[in-house]
């Protein structure tokens, strides 16, 4: 039996890049590896399977701070869309959602990634999509996700914060499929849409997530409502839905 399309009218939406809208994780992996060919206490395998949603500096601080030098993890960074970017593909759907809320007449969407600018935005012009104007990385904050300044920076740009006093007033969601970010999102006063790139149904649902969708073919956008400032997205499949994802 089909499920009936569930649609959700917010005032904006924020989104990871890597696994939420590009399936980078081969090319993460194959950086790793080659980071760790000169250095034997580097365990490979370990990082990949523990720091997918950190920030590459604060992964090489953990496990080699001797390398954890801001200028030098950019470097490295900016050199894996290019190096071991022909191991990565989008997230299907994710261009065709992207260019449509570009097309919005007003910006209603933002980035908020745990790469670098470097990085980041290499993948988008891999993928040929336009960066929106608030496209928040690694270089921005100082603390990353699972700390939710890159959220919290993502909405206020936007000119959406968490109104405490009426939640229904500022009505954000975030794309995640990793559980930093969607710790990040929370704690950031979103709900979640989690995206089964990278991690199971069941483990999204422990997450916390609101709505969990295998990816963005599924997801239309409908008409923004101009008086509400509102834009409406329709879920037309979803592997999960909570029973209050519309209340607010």
């Amino acid at each position: 039996m089909s499920k009936e399309p569930i649609s959700l009218r917010v005032n904006a939406a924020l989104f990871d890049v890597d696994g939420t809208i590009i399936i980078s994780q081969p090319a993460l992996a194959a950086f790793w590896k080659d980071f760790a060919e000169d250095k034997p206490y580097f365990n490979a395998e370990h990082v990949i399977h523990v720091s997918h949603g950190w920030r590459t500096f604060d992964a090489i601080a953990k496990f080699a701070p001797d390398f954890a030098d801001r200028d030098y993890v950019t470097k490295l960074e900016g050199e894996i869309p290019i190096k071991f970017g022909e191991h990565s593909i989008q997230v299907p759907g994710a261009v065709d959602l992207c260019n449509d809320l570009n097309k919005l007449p007003k910006e209603k969407w933002a980035v908020a990634t745990s790469g670098t600018f470097e990085m980041a935005s290499k993948w988008f012009e891999l993928l040929g999509i336009k960066r929106p104007t608030y496209f928040i990385t690694a270089n921005d904050v100082k603390k990353g996700k699972p700390n939710p300044d890159p959220y919290l920076m993502g909405r206020n740009g936007l000119g959406y914060p968490i109104n405490e006093k009426d939640p229904s007033r500022s009505k954000v969601i975030v794309f995640e499929d990793a559980p930093a970010g969607i710790a990040a999102g929370k704690a950031a006063g979103c709900k979640i849409v989690g995206v089964a790139t990278t991690f199971s149904l069941d483990y999204l649902q422990e997450r916390g997530c609101d709505i969990i969708v295998k990816n963005h073919e599924s997801i239309e956008l409908g008409v923004y409502d101009e008086e509400k400032d509102e834009i409406e997205f329709i879920f037309h499949d979803y592997l999960f839905a909570k029973d209050d994802l519309l209340e607010w």
